[in-house]
This record gives C-alpha cells, sequence and structure tokens, in this order.
C-alpha cells in the first residue's frame, strides 16, 4: 500500500473515505474502506509524478474545494503524457479515484448550496423558505435549458446575463451571491471544457426510455461508447456533448442498475463472459451469422469487441471470412464420437498423428451440410476430440505431443524415392489446411537430395565423393564465403550419378559437405543463399554486412544495396527489412 503524502489540504482525506464508504460501486454494493484509502493514496502520490509544468503545491486534488477548479485541475493532470502509463501502472485506480471525488464535490456542493439558500431566503423574504429555494431552482434551471443550448460560460458577464433573464422571464430578481448563484448553475448540468451544459428533461427522458426499450426485448448490457455513437447526432445537439457526460446521466437515471467501466446493466462480470452470454442470447434459430447480422442484434455493443469474442472463444466456429456458427448448432452422434476417437486413437498410437481429412467425417459433414470444409473440421475436434486431443491446422496429436508439419513431412518423405516439390505442396495442404511452401523445401532438403527446381530424389541414388567434391569447391571459394550462384561451371565436380546444377550443389553442401555449410536468408527456389566455410564465425547477417561493407557501392542507396544483394545471388527478393540496420553496420566496418 502507498503511503498518502502530507499536504495542505482544504478537503480532508479522511471526510472524503467517510462518504465513499457509504456510496455503492459499479457493482451494487458499498465502497469497501481499505479501497477508499487506496484510492486516496494514488490521488496523493501520483500527481506529484506526472510530466506537467504545475508546481507541486497546485497539483493537490484535496486541495479542490469546487467541482469547478477540481475539473480543471484534472483536465491539466490527465492530459500528462505519461498519465496513461501511471494510471495503468495503479490499475486505473487513480482514475477511479477522481472519478469518485468528483462525485464527492457533487454531493458536497449540493448539501452547501442548500444550507446557504435556507439562510439567505429565509433573509430577504417572506415566502416560506422552500418555496423561494424551488423558485429560484425552478427559474435558474428552466432559463439555462432555453437559452443556454449551447452551454453556460463560467464567467460574470453571463452570470450577469442569466440574472438579468430569470427577472425579465419569471419576475425573480436574484440576490444570491455570484459564489452562490455559480455553484447552483453548475449543480444544474456538467462541466465540459469550461462550460456547464444544461441536459433537459426531456433529454433525459428519451435517454430513459431508449434504454428501458432495449432492456425490455432481454438485452443485459450497454457500452457506454457505442450508446453514444449511435446516438451522437442528436445527444450532441441536446448538450450531451461527451461520453463521459452521458454515464453521469445513466448513473442519475438508472440507480439500481450495475456500472463498469465499459458497460453498464444487470451483469457486472468480465466483458468476455458479458460478450458471450449476449452474443448467444442473440443468436436464435439460425445455424450461421455473420459480424453485421450479430452487430445488428447487438445495438450497443461494439463491433469490434463482438469481432474479438468471435475469434477467440472455442465455443464459436469459424466457417468462411467474417461468418460463423456456435458448438451449439452443431449436430452430434454419440455412435459417432466413439468412431472417431477410435480412429483418433489407432492413428496416434502408429504415427503420432492423424489428419483431420483421415477421420471418418463423412455422415457428420451430411448432417452439418450448412458448414463449410473449414468448419466441419473444426467443429468436429470441438465436439469429438478436444478434451484429449491438440490440434495444429489440420494435424491431431495427443495433448501435449510434440508434433508439427515439417516433422511429418520429414517422415513422410523417407518413405520415398522420388517426389516433385508440387507433390509435397499438396501432401502440405492436406494435411495442414495451408501452403507454406517453406515447410516442404526444407523437409525435402533435410530428407533428401533436391536434382533441379521440382524434384527431389532419395539419397540412396547418390554416390559423393566428399574429398573430391570439396576440393572442387575450393577452386571457387578464395574467402570465407560466395554465393551458391557464382559457380557457373560443373567441369571439375566429380560424377554423383545424378547431373550437377545449383540445386544439387546446395543439396550436397547443406547435408554432405565436411569443409563447407550452406547459409540462407530462408529455403527457396532462386538458388539464393552462400557456400560457407565450416570454420568462418560469421552468421548469415555478418555474411551480407561483410559483402556490402566490401562492394563499391554508395552505403546510402537502399535500393542500389538491395539490388546488389538480389544480383549477385545474396537474397531471392529485394525485401528491405532490416536493410536499414546491416548498411549501418557495414558503415562501421568501412571506417
Amino acid at each position: 500500500m502507498l503511503e498518502i503524502m502530507e499536504g495542505s489540504n482544504v478537503i480532508d482525506p479522511n471526510d472524503f473515505i467517510a462518504w465513499l464508504v457509504t456510496q455503492p460501486n459499479a457493482r451494487g454494493t458499498l465502497y469497501l474502506e481499505y479501497v477508499a484509502k487506496h484510492y486516496v493514496s494514488f490521488m496523493k502520490n501520483t500527481p506529484p509524478k506526472l510530466d506537467i509544468v504545475l508546481p507541486s503545491n497546485e497539483r493537490e486534488i484535496f486541495a479542490c474545494e469546487t467541482i469547478h477548479n477540481f475539473e480543471k485541475l484534472r483536465t491539466i493532470l490527465t492530459n500528462a503524457p505519461n498519465y496513461k502509463e501511471l494510471n495503468e501502472k495503479g490499475h486505473n485506480s487513480f482514475s477511479a479515484g477522481m472519478q469518485c471525488y468528483h462525485r464527492y464535490l457533487v454531493s458536497k456542493s449540493t448539501k452547501e448550496i442548500n444550507n446557504s439558500l435556507q439562510f439567505t431566503m429565509a433573509n430577504y423574504s417572506g415566502k416560506s423558505t422552500d418555496n423561494l429555494i424551488s423558485e429560484e431552482f425552478t427559474a435558474i434551471e428552466l432559463v439555462l435549458e432555453s437559452r443556454y443550448v449551447n452551454g453556460f460560460r463560467l464567467d460574470i458577464i453571463e452570470l450577469g446575463r442569466l440574472r438579468r433573464f430569470v427577472l425579465e422571464y419569471y419576475d425573480i430578481e436574484l440576490k444570491l451571491s455570484d459564489y452562490e448563484l455559480t455553484e447552483i448553475v453548475k449543480s444544474c448540468g456538467t462541466l465540459f471544457e469550461g462550460k456547464i451544459y444544461i441536459v433537459t428533461k426531456e433529454t433525459k427522458a428519451k435517454i430513459k426510455q431508449i434504454v428501458e426499450d432495449y432492456f425490455a426485448d432481454g438485452a443485459k448490457v450497454i457500452f457506454y461508447d457505442e450508446f453514444y455513437a449511435k446516438n451522437e447526432y442528436w445527444l450532441f445537439e441536446a448538450s450531451v456533448v461527451s461520453v463521459e457526460m452521458l454515464i453521469e446521466l445513466f448513473r442519475l437515471l438508472f440507480q439500481e442498475l450495475k456500472f463498469m467501466e465499459t458497460y453498464f446493466g444487470y451483469l457486472s462480470t468480465s466483458i468476455n463472459t458479458v460478450l458471450v452470454s449476449e452474443i448467444f442470447r442473440v443468436w436464435g434459430d439460425d445455424i450461421l451469422l455473420n459480424y453485421g447480422q450479430i452487430s445488428e442484434r447487438l445495438q450497443y455493443i461494439p463491433l469490434d469487441r463482438i469481432k474479438f469474442t468471435l475469434g477467440q472463444n472455442t465455443v464459436f466456429i469459424w466457417n468462411s471470412v467474417g461468418v460463423f456458427t456456435h458448438k451449439g448448432k452443431i449436430d452430434v452422434n454419440e455412435i459417432e464420437r466413439a468412431i472417431v476417437r477410435e480412429a483418433a486413437r489407432n492413428e496416434c498410437d502408429k504415427h503420432r498423428y492423424i489428419s483431420m481429412t483421415d477421420l471418418p467425417l463423412d455422415e457428420f459433414a451430411e448432417r452439418n451440410h450448412e458448414l463449410s470444409q473449414t468448419a466441419i473440421h473444426n467443429a468436429a475436434y470441438i465436439v469429438y476430440l478436444a478434451d484429449d486431443y491438440d490440434k495444429r491446422g489440420k494435424i491431431i496429436t495427443r495433448k501435449g505431443e510434440i508434433i508439427d508439419a515439417l516433422m511429418i513431412m520429414r517422415e513422410y518423405c523417407r518413405s520415398l524415392d522420388r517426389v516433385t516439390l508440387d507433390e509435397l505442396l499438396d501432401f502440405e495442404k492436406e494435411l495442414t489446411g495451408e501452403s507454406h511452401r517453406w515447410i516442404p523445401i526444407q523437409a525435402g532438403y533435410d530428407i533428401m537430395v533436391r536434382i533441379d527446381e521440382n524434384t527431389y530424389l532419395a539419397e540412396r541414388y547418390f554416390n559423393f565423393d566428399t574429398e573430391n567434391i570439396d576440393n572442387a569447391l575450393e577452386h571457387f571459394v578464395h574467402g570465407e564465403y560466395i554465393p551458391l550462384r557464382t559457380v557457373t561451371t560443373f567441369a571439375i565436380f566429380p560424377n554423383c550419378g545424378q547431373a550437377w546444377n545449383l540445386f544439387l550443389l546446395e543439396s550436397y553442401v547443406r547435408r554432405f559437405s565436411r569443409s563447407f555449410r550452406f547459409d540462407s536468408a530462408s529455403v527457396n527456389n532462386k538458388n539464393a543463399g552462400c557456400i560457407v566455410r565450416k570454420h568462418s564465425k560469421l552468421d548469415y547477417n555478418g555474411i551480407l554486412i561483410d559483402a556490402i561493407a566490401k562492394s563499391e557501392l554508395s552505403l546510402s542507396d537502399e535500393n542500389a544495396v538491395a539490388d546488389f544483394l538480389v544480383n549477385n545471388g545474396y537474397r531471392g527478393s529485394r525485401q528491405k527489412a532490416k536493410l536499414a540496420d546491416l548498411i549501418r553496420q557495414a558503415k562501421k566496418i568501412r571506417r
């Protein structure tokens, strides 16, 4: 717990704490004393840490006795560049405390004004005090509503105009002091950017009716931002000029509901739980729904939150772009469950994995014919296998089993004499449902020997004379490395069972050479990469930096450097990723 710093306070923090523990929190229960003290700690200790040009003695929140002064200070504090960081570090305790302090000042101000008016009215009129207060307030409020729809600026000129309007319209001469009148005006509205905005009874009634109608249809929550966004066109004209003002009105109009940081209503649980519950509530009899359809049924929940919830919760199943179903809409069969699980168990016993495409799901797909092939696989996994098996793409393994597409494709290659790259690509897509070219190419290089752009052969079809092949490479590699493509003739290479070319040479260097290794940014079909002496300590970035530094290029031209790396076989594309850093390192070597 942070220690509360001492300072020159007009408001006693203990009075604020005593008041706060009598107030309901967002969950409808009273604030606990330790929570109130926690807020006070952050309200005392955070302002001195904010990066603002304001003396420390002018940053004290408890030195603010009026709402006007507090709101001016809060605006300065919350605009500090490090405000968000400090507030989030304290789990938003600072902002929550300031919001509670605002409510405290409103309560305190209203009580003091009533006491002051009771005394003032009794001194200058023979009417009953209650009637006088009622007449004063009513007249002031009506003038504010009718004449100040664009806000009331708190200054002497506007106070004078307000007095004249009240006298002119209602024949009431306000004998209140400027301070008393100012505090009454503040109590009638909400301060925003230096003005008091007055919300009419009609506007409050309209807000109340919209909310009640929405909840009457079964909705449980309303998100503040979304409500304001959907109704901003009339709320702003009705002097509800910010979401913060709207939240205060919600609190006033619906005191029996639960208020959370981003929403209010009948629920007070995590946002994820709320969203899942609300999406399920409106799904109805449809098998498939898209983002737009769900958003139409959840008018006051932001679309981005709906999308995130659908994508992150396994109870919702992706069918196609922007279209989902959910677990409860899947037609399952217990006999089929047993058959599918037995197939998974048998294959995992034999091979440690099974592809979704090899499971007996024909009848499942027929019963759930509205779903896409991807949704069929995902749904079958969720309802039949998720408790005991993991799924990566289309690969199903027992939970905790470490296996991936590259491992499976390596095993597949070990069983082959000859395979084309196209066939490996097809196998990988069938296995995972996706196409990652690097996986089939890498698997082929790891297990087999590549003899051309599209063909791999089993190792047993080759007879590599490593000593003489490495000696032949010595004729080309005069330093620590050379780009593969600088080998332009194979006349001095001994016969190995297949005609030499760059693909075959790359395979040899990758797996069989005793003196050299092969380095590249990634496996590719462009013979991009380098033959490197095994004793060299250069990694691939080091090779690129060294090559750039030794070139005659102007290192101020990124495009020229990118062209150099591609044209000389160091890279397969003109990608700019990390290029600036490579050039910076090359400049150091040139010095």
